[in-house]
């Protein structure tokens, strides 16, 4: 397996694409067959229509998870683990602004989105992205 100098391999990327197909797949099933759970859990109470839109869209970030890891193909993981570090960046913080706007230990749904999306899908994306920043 050919290494960069900054140690960054294909399957460090990998490994977090698969992170990120577990974390997409767990949200679809629970976005799409289970959407009332966002407004028990959240303090953004019930849209079923927007759960299952945004399952849908993790139907398209899952497929082009699984098209980079069957390409084998650094450039596409590099890119996917681009895509997926903005993303859980950005989902991240809107959680964690939700949650400090409207405090509660009852929106889990925001406490793990601060610590699964945020913490461990942004920051590990960032680190692998900073990381191969010379490669």
């Amino acid at each position: 397996m050919k290494q960069t100098k900054t140690g960054i391999t294909i399957r460090h990327y990998k490994f977090y694409l698969i992170f990120m197909l577990i974390a997409c797949g767990g949200a679809f099933i629970w976005q799409f067959f289970f959407p009332n759970l966002s407004g028990n859990f959240t303090s953004w109470e019930n849209s079923i229509g927007w759960q299952r839109e945004i399952a849908l869209w993790n139907v398209g970030i899952i497929s082009a998870i699984i098209v980079a890891l069957v390409k084998k193909d650094k450039k596409y993981t590099k890119i996917l683990t681009l895509q997926s570090t903005v993303l859980c960046g950005l989902l991240g913080v809107n959680h964690l602004i939700s949650f400090l706007q409207d405090f509660s230990l009852t929106y889990i749904l925001h406490i793990m989105g601060v610590f699964e999306v945020l913490l461990l899908g942004g920051i590990w994306g960032a680190i692998l992205l900073c990381k191969s920043k010379g490669s």
